[in-house]
């Protein structure tokens, strides 16, 4: 099974993600992918606002290649990378040939997950040297998500809300898991 976490900077994704791990029942049925953005700065690429059309085509690549994974839970997805791909393009910053591959990936693979959680924004930005602190950025970020949302067609999107335990309690609900 496919189970990928989508939205904006800040929406706890990565919590939950690490919580997960902690699952017995999980944590050896399933590849845990970490957030792919955090590895490209660690090669030296600008993310976020910045974010360039070489990051951009790799970030897209790597949601690609995760979907190798026959049994996987994963800090982002394809929604991620066109939905940033797209904010980047709109204000300029990539190529619109970049836009398109983007897109044309996310059209080819966006039902190949099993289930999207999607995190909408319901705290405040964590500096953590990485993620934007920028609350207008995250605000238009989250509006291309909601557009998104709307045209993903047949994949199974469940909205996660409200603190950490009551997320995770919806997560092992909608996939019939046992919590430890």
């Amino acid at each position: 099974m496919r189970i990928a976490f989508t939205g904006a900077q800040s929406t706890g994704k990565t919590t939950l993600l690490e919580a997960l791990k902690q699952n017995k029942h999980l944590r050896y049925e399933y590849e845990f992918i970490d957030e792919i953005t955090r590895r490209m700065v660690k090669k030296g690429l600008q993310i976020n606002e910045q974010g360039s059309e070489t990051t951009q085509l790799l970030i897209i690549n790597e949601h690609i290649k995760n979907l190798l994974y026959p049994n996987v839970i994963m800090d982002r997805c394809i929604i991620d990378g066109v939905v940033y791909t797209r904010w980047l393009y709109e204000k300029g910053n990539i190529g619109r040939w970049v836009w398109e591959y983007a897109h044309k990936v996310f059209e080819k693979y966006k039902e190949r997950y099993d289930y999207v959680f999607y995190l909408i924004p319901e705290f405040d930005i964590v500096d953590d040297g990485v993620r934007s602190t920028d609350t207008t950025f995250r605000d238009e970020i989250a509006e291309l998500f909601e557009s998104y949302m709307d045209i993903c067609g047949n994949l199974n999107i469940i909205t996660l809300t409200g603190n950490v335990d009551s997320r995770l309690n919806k997560l092992y609900k909608t996939l019939e898991i046992y919590a430890d």
